[in-house]
């Protein structure tokens, strides 16, 4: 790891505390000795260009959210529901990421929805393992990590009206987030989210803007979820989201932008799966990482890629479910531009064609079942 943002970084158990050691190229020592002094706690020199800190897991989780510049943490929350009927069903997709869900999401949930009755349905998908601590929660177990599948059985465990699909990557920091949503949606808009992605090229070719709605959270009424067919599960997981987005649009449902205050840190749950630090998911659990820091730690790996006998089987999957969807809109979209997509749609189908020495259509198995074997070797 010498070229990673992450170098130098590692979280462990020392007697009751824990004992982080921290590099300087993400916060100086100096910096996080002023912070540190302000929670009374001392940093210690560490090997190379990192520091070092030893205190309990919750000292710890107020002196980071201090260091970059995040509210307090949340306090602990009731998790039942308290018996009312849910308005709201928050669902959590869980891969690698449960710590942080049980410290940062849920409690955020909690205090920031003080107006509504809600649900929090947890989707443990794939390898997550389920956290008694969060067994007061409705829970249902998902396929290996097929973000699409885990969504759709979320929905279909949830009671509320309406759904709010979460990322177990984010923090909501809004109490008016769900008047916010419901309001957009009794206003017409078919669905809401707090944050998009813009694609506005594909395979080197400029296509007009498409704007993809993202689960952080992405909010809708339960019956127009499953109206629109809910998130194709050919995806296992890259473009579930754009594929929902224009399933929406297609059926002509408008996805309004909320106004949301919340974190999220992108490359979260990839970095747990694919970028091994010792308690890296406790120092997330502790916002511990700038989200900026996250990004560079996951666009070092995506550079990298996932590679076998000389194939990036990470981008070549992403790339094949890319094309399913240009091809399954292709009609859709030629009502906005058809040279422009039907010219990345060739594109795309070249490159797939150009780096895969094989049945093309076996490339989203073999990365899946690349992606279990990886996942093994680092759970043992």
């Amino acid at each position: 790891m010498s070229a990673s943002i992450y170098s130098g970084l590692s979280c462990a158990r020392a007697g009751d505390a824990l004992e982080v050691r921290y590099p300087a190229r993400i916060h100086s020592a100096a910096r996080a000795a002023a912070v540190a002094g302000a929670h009374g706690l001392e940093i210690g020199a560490g090997a190379g260009d990192a520091w070092q800190l030893r205190a309990p897991a919750e000292a710890l989780k107020a002196f980071f959210a201090d260091l970059n510049g995040f509210r307090a943490p949340y306090p602990a929350q009731p998790l039942g529901d308290g018996g009312a009927a849910p308005l709201m069903s928050c669902v959590i997709v869980v891969n690698e990421n449960v710590p942080f869900v049980r410290e940062q999401l849920v409690p955020s949930l909690r205090a920031n929805s003080p107006r509504h009755p809600i649900e929090i349905v947890l989707v443990y998908n794939g390898s997550a393992r389920e956290d008694p601590a969060l067994g007061a929660l409705r829970s249902v177990r998902s396929g290996w990590s097929a973000v699409a599948a885990a969504y759709n059985a979320g929905a279909r465990a949830a009671r509320g009206e309406y759904l709010a699909l979460f990322h177990d990557d984010c923090v909501m920091d809004d109490p008016l987030w769900m008047d916010k949503c419901i309001g957009a949606l009794e206003g017409g808009a078919g669905a809401v989210a707090g944050e998009f992605r813009r694609m506005d090229s594909i395979a080197g070719t400029a296509v007009p803007p498409l704007s993809v709605a993202k689960c952080v959270p992405l909010v809708m009424r339960k019956q127009a979820y499953f109206a629109a067919g809910g998130f194709d599960e050919f995806h296992y997981v890259g473009y579930e989201d754009l594929d929902f987005t224009l399933a929406l649009a297609q059926r002509g449902m408008k996805v309004a932008a909320a106004d949301l205050r919340l974190r999220h840190f992108g490359g979260m749950s990839s970095t747990l799966k694919y970028c091994a630090v010792p308690g890296l998911a406790a120092l997330y659990a502790m916002t511990a990482l700038p989200a900026g820091a996250i990004r560079q730690r996951f666009s070092e790996f995506a550079r990298t890629g996932l590679h076998l006998d000389g194939i990036d089987y990470l981008r070549m999957a992403l790339d094949v479910q890319l094309f399913y969807v240009l091809k399954k809109y292709r009609d859709f979209l030629a009502h906005t531009d058809p040279q422009a997509y039907a010219l990345a749609l060739a594109a795309l189908e070249r490159g797939i064609t150009k780096e895969c020495p094989f049945d093309a259509t076996l490339i989203l198995p073999r990365f899946k079942d690349l992606d279990r074997r990886l996942d093994r070797v680092a759970a043992a």
